[in-house]
Order: structure tokens, then sequence, then C-alpha cells
């Protein structure tokens, strides 16, 4: 996208983020993410990111993040055991080590978590890859490829059926929206789990409709994987270079209560 000032400095991004939010326009991104997650948080215009923010924010309580923490440790034991049964495979001669894309392997990790914690639906993605994991990641190429051209070609009349990766995206889109479309509907009838997605139904209010529901979840599900993959690798990584801070992270972690004597990663 040519030259683009980044702010680095903790000072400058506090002043922008927390400070003077309201002062910066969202532009582009904004544009490149509104045929994906509509008016969900990130690309959503400010008096709609107010109203659904006073909505969602109350679903993140105590006893739904206390639940949320089993979840985390079930779907990190489930890619520890997947790492434990690729190192005890054969073709490692005889060698306690492999190579892994960590941040493919904690995005599959975090798509499980979310879809979960907020749908209370397993997509089971650290172990098969579904059609609905496949369209995530396509949308994700698309965004990734529009922020690279200067000129909006999508846009152009009858592009989506044209252009061959464009079909795509509208078909990934699909596949997306009708898994969301689903999952709501089955909210609204069933009262039996505590998912986040069940929360919002009921606080949704008369006003918020269901293409806005759909926003939401589907910029939890977009934007909440790719970003949380991409810190916990670069920790990871930092944490590799430094074995003594890596021996600190597992003692604490060993130390909580849900994950003592759990395996350690």
């Amino acid at each position: 996208m040519g030259s683009m000032p980044i702010a680095e400095d903790p000072i400058v991004a506090r002043h922008i983020l927390r400070e003077n939010a309201f002062s910066y326009d969202k532009g582009v991104l904004a544009d490149i993410l509104e045929p994906i997650m509509g008016k969900g948080l990130i690309p959503a215009d400010l008096d709609t990111w107010k109203q659904r923010r006073r909505v969602i924010a109350p679903a993140f309580h105590a006893a739904y993040l206390e639940a949320m923490v089993k979840i985390f440790t079930a779907c990190s034991e489930r890619t520890i055991s997947k790492f434990n049964k690729l190192l005890e495979g054969e073709g490692n001669d005889g060698q306690k080590s492999i190579e892994l894309d960590l941040e493919a392997e904690f995005s599959s990790l975090a798509l499980d978590i979310i879809g979960l914690g907020v749908f209370n639906y397993d997509f089971g993605s650290v172990t098969k890859e579904s059609p609905v994991i496949k369209a995530v990641y396509g949308t994700l190429f698309e965004a990734e490829h529009r922020s690279t051209f200067y000129i909006p070609y999508w846009k152009i009349p009858l592009a989506r059926w044209i252009v061959p990766r464009q079909r795509k995206f509208q078909d990934d889109l699909k596949v997306i929206n009708t898994c969301l479309d689903e999952l709501i509907t089955n909210a609204k009838e069933s009262r039996q789990d505590a998912s986040l997605l069940r929360f919002l139904v009921d606080m949704r209010g008369a006003d918020v409709d269901d293409r806005q529901l759909r926003d939401d979840l589907m910029t939890m599900l977009i934007a909440g994987h790719e970003t949380t993959a991409a810190v916990l690798t670069w920790a990871v990584f930092l944490l590799a270079q430094n074995p003594s801070k890596m021996k600190k992270a597992q003692a604490e972690g060993l130390g909580m209560p849900l994950l003592h004597e759990r395996q350690t990663l």
C-alpha cells in the first residue's frame, strides 16, 4: 500500500489508541473488512461501535471467564497431544525434535477455543481441516490481497462473478455465513449452553437484527484467532531464546489449579 507510518513507541500508541482514539479514522482498513465483517466491532462506525461494545462487554464476566479457562486447558491439551504424537511417530530417526509452523498450529488452537467458547461449536481444527476453517483462511488471504492494491477492482460491477479469486471469496463468505446463521438459530432455540453467543442472543435487544449479530460473531471468529496466534507465536519464540524465562513461565503455569499435574509444552 506504499508508504505507511507505523507507531512503535508506547507513548505514541497510547496517544492514538487510548487518549485520542476518536480523532483517527479507520480508513482503508474499514473498507477492506466491511465486506467480511460488515458492521462488526473492527470496521464499525463510531456510533455502532459504542452501541455494540456496551452490549458485548458484559458477556466477559468473571463466571464466563472462569468457565473459559477450562476450555483453554482442554483445547491446549489437544494441541499438546498432537505434538507428542508427532514426536513419537515414525520417520524421526530417534530424534526428539520436529519442525512445526507454530503460527498455523496456534491458529488452529485459537479457532477451536473460539468455536467452543463463543459458539459452543467444536471446529476440531487442531486435528482436521473443515470447510468452515478453509473458508476462514480464504477470506483472510483475500483481505491481505486487497490491502496491497491501490485500486479496489473488486468493487467494479460484475468483478465478483468474473474474477476467479473474487468468486472464491464470495463462496468462502457464503460457507461462513451459512455456518453462523445456523449457530444463531440453534442458540435461539436452545437454552442449554453458556456460550457467548447464547448471552448475545439474550441481550441483543429489539433494535439489533440477526445481521448485526452475525457481523459481531464474524469479527470474533476472523480477527480473534489470527491476532491470538501471532501473539502466542512471538511469545514462544522469545521464551525459547530465554530458557530461564521459559522455566519461570512453566513453573507459574503448573502452579495454577487447573494446570496442576497437566502436561507441559
